[in-house]
């Protein structure tokens, strides 16, 4: 685990999954229909006493990076495990939302180790977001500034790699406003701990002690994943998810980070 001093002279723990104990079910509280973006009850929020704030990375805090990029590089990633030509749906396989047992299918079909394959897919993807990073076409929202108006702690809770996390905050100078990051390490065991498994709620939880924490997230998954913690969700719409329909209802939807503010 590695820390960096923040501006809340806090120190930003920077780790993957320990094993933490389930949290018991938070009390819910009314939000908008999942599709509306209607104002949520202010009122009825701040009864919750929020003692922390969790907020997803990729689509939250950043921009996502295009497909186009990270389609190109999981191409190389096979070409590094010696297959020269892989179909592009095999590519967008083990692209985004990977799941283990599809990894080992799309392995199997090439004859080539999963475990290396994926190796070449995290390697090849972190020096594609390092890129993107630097040339600013992953970048902050425009809204994140709001965040060091934030009075209670706050964390990143991830499905990206912990190592390109750290290095996308720290290239934009958003190290300061959260206190611990949990999110993945480049191995397939990381690929059965990541959300919509809960445990990375759990465990940036826990580093916050944080009994109550509020969970800011972009997708599905996060809303899954905050059920299964027991967190009340917030669902921010952007851009990229403005039109997503959901199967799952997050306790609120808004449609930026200032929003959020008002609900802590």
């Amino acid at each position: 685990m590695s820390t960096i001093s923040t501006a809340r002279e806090k120190p930003m723990s920077i780790h993957t999954l320990e094993q933490w104990p389930r949290r018991p079910e938070a009390r819910r509280i009314s939000g908008t229909d999942s599709h509306s973006t209607a104002a949520p009850n202010i009122e009825t929020m701040t009864e919750a006493r929020y003692d922390g704030l969790l907020l997803d990375h990729d689509g939250v805090i950043v921009t996502l990076c295009s497909q186009q990029v990270l389609r190109a590089a999981t191409t190389d990633a096979f070409v590094d495990a010696g297959v020269s030509n892989p179909t592009p749906d095999d590519v967008d396989t083990i692209m985004i939302r990977v799941r283990d047992d599809d990894l080992c299918a799309v392995a199997d079909r090439y004859r080539v180790d999963p475990d290396q394959l994926w190796q070449y897919r995290e390697q090849r993807t972190e020096q594609a977001l390092r890129r993107e990073t630097r040339a600013g076409r992953k970048a902050p929202y425009e809204d994140v500034a709001c965040l060091e108006h934030v009075e209670v702690p706050t964390g990143i809770v991830s499905n990206n790699q912990a190592r390109i996390v750290e290095f996308v905050l720290q290239a934009h100078g958003l190290q300061e406003y959260v206190e611990t990051i949990r999110a993945r390490e480049p191995t397939r065991e990381s690929l059965r701990e990541k959300k919509p498994e809960p445990r990375y709620l759990e465990a940036a939880a826990a580093d916050l002690d944080c009994s109550n924490p509020l969970y800011v997230g972009d997708s599905e998954s996060d809303v899954v994943a905050g059920q299964r913690a027991g967190f009340d969700t917030v669902l921010l719409r952007r851009e990229h998810n403005a039109t997503r329909k959901l199967e799952v209802e997050p306790t609120v939807e808004v449609e930026s980070l200032q929003a959020v503010l008002e609900l802590l």
